[in-house]
């Protein structure tokens, strides 16, 4: 169809166009230059040609109007649907929008859980559930009771199969879910810090990226310096990157500039800028070498950050003290990691 809507907009309009101008012209009979100079010729002929020219343009503009107004509905549809989604989340309202028959029977199982029926206890320096159900908001229950505790200083390595539920219990740390039952003891929100896989680079210089999602009024509020900032790109051997970009002013697009393992690091410079009490790693470090990743992992410990990773590499197992293993049929492990702890879900 774009193939066909090319061809009549951009080639046929144009062609037809000119026919009808040449007519004249070709014709040495036509009453409309009998009379004519040549130089009266070619300027009706430009002319005459120029407003076809522009007319084919329009005609193909409009010809291609169609699938730009279907894209617009398209967009439209989707911003309405979100727009009431949010309007049901801030009700605490969660249902399907697309149910099956195997999800009809599950309803009875589904309506024991009420979105926001748990407890939620802010309290620093610990992490802990209590009986918590891991469900989503559609209702699928991913881990029936989820019970554990993780004290500052204690890394924990979380591991299993895709779809077993490890987005969704961060999911639930960051409060983006609602508790579906039992009990969670947490940080506030500001002492957690989330790093994913491909982190976000800010619009700005690059002193942005780092201190994001700060600006340079909080930063200087929390009596952080450029120096500090530059040592803090040491310690994730950032350190030429300074220069290499014409120092912490420069602006760029640093999504495109900066190197995948570039990106990360600079992720992780944020943790070490913020300083929160628990961080969580989802596969952040992969494409770190192994050695730059050990000295992350290290300074972590040293300035006090408790870790929840989310990896498969065997060289982060000795950085951790606990693992929680979910095997995605419901069921999970935590259990402490020693010298002889198998891997699961690698």
């Amino acid at each position: 169809m774009g193939f066909v809507d090319n061809i009549i907009g951009k080639y046929i309009a144009t062609v037809v166009g000119y026919l009808v101008v040449s007519r004249p012209f070709l014709n040495l009979s036509h009453p409309r230059h009998l009379t004519s100079s040549h130089g009266e010729v070619m300027e009706d002929y430009y002319q005459s040609g120029r407003m076809l020219v522009k007319m084919a343009e329009a005609i193909g503009r409009v010809v291609l109007a169609g699938r730009e107004l279907t894209r617009l509905a398209g967009f439209t549809s989707r911003i309405t649907e979100l727009m009431n989604v949010l309007d049901d989340l801030n009700r605490g309202r969660y249902e399907r929008s697309m149910v099956s028959a195997s999800d009809k029977d599950k309803t009875a199982e589904r309506n024991k859980l009420r979105p926001g029926s748990g407890t939620l206890i802010m309290q620093d320096h610990i992490i802990k559930f209590e009986h918590v159900p891991l469900v989503t908001p559609n209702g699928d229950i991913l881990v029936e009771e989820l019970n554990f505790e993780v004290k500052s200083g204690k890394n924990v390595l979380v591991c299993g199969p895709n779809g077993c539920g490890k987005s969704s219990l961060f999911r639930i740390l960051g409060e983006l879910w609602p508790l579906f039952g039992g009990r969670l003891t947490k940080p506030a929100a500001r002492e957690l810090f989330y790093i994913p896989q491909r982190p976000y680079m800010t619009l700005g210089t690059l002193r942005d990226q780092v201190i994001y999602p700060d600006s340079q009024e909080d930063m200087l509020t929390r009596g952080v310096t450029d120096s500090d900032l530059k040592a803090t790109l040491e310690k994730v051997q950032l350190s030429y990157i300074v220069e290499r970009e014409g120092g912490l002013d420069a602006v760029q697009d640093f999504m495109d500039v900066l190197s995948g393992g570039e990106k990360q690091r600079i992720a992780m410079a944020r943790l070490f800028y913020h300083r929160p009490q628990f961080a969580i790693l989802d596969e952040c470090t992969s494409a770190v070498s192994v050695d730059v990743e050990g000295f992350m992992y290290e300074h972590c410990r040293q300035v006090g950050i408790t870790l929840f990773t989310v990896s498969h590499r065997k060289s982060l197992w000795k950085h951790h003290e606990y693992y929680l293993h979910m095997d995605g049929r419901g069921g999970f492990e935590f259990l402490p990691i020693t010298s002889d702890t198998v891997e699961f879900g690698s």
